[in-house]
């Protein structure tokens, strides 16, 4: 079945270029692009790589997942089947160039940067969360740049106008 993600939110663009920043995650992508594919096939061609791949995938929603019958896991245990939601991108995007330039530097950002600004926001948020205004004008970028931020993480997302903690 063909599916098409359409992009038409500039920040869209973060996780589609994070998708395949690496061999890995693009090789990952293509192999749960043929078929459902368990976690533990994924872990045994790429290792501990590979599933963060899939944990990436599963985060911003570019990949669909399902749970095996004891009889088809491991050791009578149920794992996670992955498969790509996507074939095809439509993207169809006009924003302004700074706009558009903060998007890819946050993208671009090398992980330990992210990293560290991550984290900074991820102790800034607190438990409950804050307005993304607040986070915005603590950390002195704009709204934009922190949608791209967020829609990088793993760690957050936007709830309402809230910026809060992922939960596990």
């Amino acid at each position: 079945m063909i599916r098409t993600k359409v992009i038409n939110d500039s920040t869209d663009l973060v996780s589609i270029m994070r998708a395949f920043d690496s061999s890995t995650k693009k090789e990952v992508f293509f192999e749960i692009s043929k078929d459902w594919t368990p976690t533990s096939v994924i872990i045994e061609k790429f290792g501990t790589e590979g599933q963060e791949a899939l944990e990436f995938f599963d985060h911003m929603k570019l990949a669909e997942t399902k749970w095996t019958t004891p009889e088809e896991g491991i050791e009578g245990k149920p794992q996670k089947m992955y498969r790509s939601f996507y074939s095809l991108f439509n993207i169809n995007i006009s924003c302004p160039v700074n706009e558009i330039s903060e998007i890819f530097t946050i993208s671009a950002l090398d992980d330990d940067n992210f990293q560290k600004l991550e984290n900074e926001i991820y102790q800034f948020i607190g438990a409950n969360g804050t307005y993304g205004n607040k986070v915005s004008e603590n950390f002195q970028i704009s709204n934009t740049a922190l949608k791209a931020l967020v829609k990088r993480s793993n760690k957050f997302h936007y709830t309402g106008l809230k910026i809060t903690r992922k939960q596990d």
